[in-house]
């Protein structure tokens, strides 16, 4: 079952910046995809754990997702238990959507806001270790984290990876909050489907998140 309804294509980056392997970013662009979507449920939720964080051996199955302020779902119940996690999902998912976007909206910022690479490292959610030869960050996020820090130790992996990039291309969109990477700086605060105007000024609407009453 596909994890998200839009692929994680090189369309979201700029050319020299392509998305070679990049299964951190892959995988934490396609949470913030599909949890957009009203319709992805706990399968879907599901589903996205086992690829991109169980199978590639980052992290035991979790059997409960839980986000502060927001409650809990569990991923493997049934009857009346499984009919609650589906009613809670949606409170789960927009909470988690809005710290993660949030974090990286610090990285846009003035002066940088970056505090969500050091507490992810503080707790051990990203660490160094020895691939193939390579010292590389990976993703390592117990399973009783919140669902907002399993996704930023994806983001985390990638930023301190490919800081320069973040720095130079990194697009948060204040109209819909898509993440994107552009060549352009002054379109930091923006997407391709909603570029300034000559003004200086993108036409505000109201966020998914706020749409489903965040």
């Amino acid at each position: 079952m596909a994890t998200s309804p839009t692929a994680v294509t090189a369309a979201r980056f700029p050319v020299q910046v392509g998305p070679q392997n990049r299964a951190a970013i892959t995988a934490g662009l396609a949470f913030l995809d599909a949890s957009a979507v009203p319709s992805w449920g706990i399968d879907g939720l599901r589903s996205w754990f086992a690829e991109h964080l169980v199978e590639p051996g980052h992290m035991r199955s979790p059997l409960l997702v839980t986000e502060p302020s927001a409650g809990s779902v569990t991923l493997h119940g049934s009857g009346a238990e499984s009919l609650t996690s589906q009613s809670n999902l949606p409170r789960v998912l927009t909470a988690a959507r809005i710290r993660i976007i949030s974090a990286l909206r610090g990285l846009i910022a003035s002066p940088t806001d970056d505090r969500f690479l050091a507490a992810a490292i503080f707790a051990g959610r990203v660490r160094r270790r020895r691939v193939q030869s390579e010292n590389r960050w990976v993703a390592q996020p117990e399973p009783t984290a919140p669902l907002s820090g399993v996704v930023l130790s994806l983001f985390a992996v990638d930023v301190l990876s490919y800081r320069d990039e973040y720095d130079k291309h990194l697009c948060v969109c204040d109209v819909c909050n898509r993440i994107t990477f552009q060549e352009s700086a002054f379109r930091r605060k923006s997407c391709p489907d909603h570029l300034p105007h000559e003004s200086g000024f993108t036409r505000r609407v109201l966020p998914p998140e706020r749409k489903r009453g965040a």
